[in-house]
């Protein structure tokens, strides 16, 4: 994977991967600052799946704690770009 992915990209590949894991959600309904349980009602199951295929497609190893963190599209992308090589 090419190191310094751009904000975009990696916003456009989270948006899919949750896309895909969740099912009825739509791509445009997503909004970088939604916040995947409040706004989108999407649940613990769901999240799961969700957060390691996000760490599977980009590689990388953020602690739980920091994973608890996020809460919303963007939260999780700088946490991805935190953690890219």
């Amino acid at each position: 994977m090419e190191n310094k992915l751009s904000k975009d990209v990696v916003i456009a590949a989270i948006t899919d991967i949750l896309v895909d894991v969740v099912g009825w959600i739509k791509k445009d309904e997503i909004v970088p600052s939604a916040n995947l349980t409040f706004d989108l009602h999407i649940d613990s199951d769901d999240l799961s799946i969700f957060s390691a295929e996000v760490i599977k497609h980009f590689r990388i190893k953020p602690t739980q704690a920091e994973w608890y963190e996020t809460g919303t599209i963007e939260e999780i992308t700088a946490l991805v770009l935190k953690h890219l090589p």
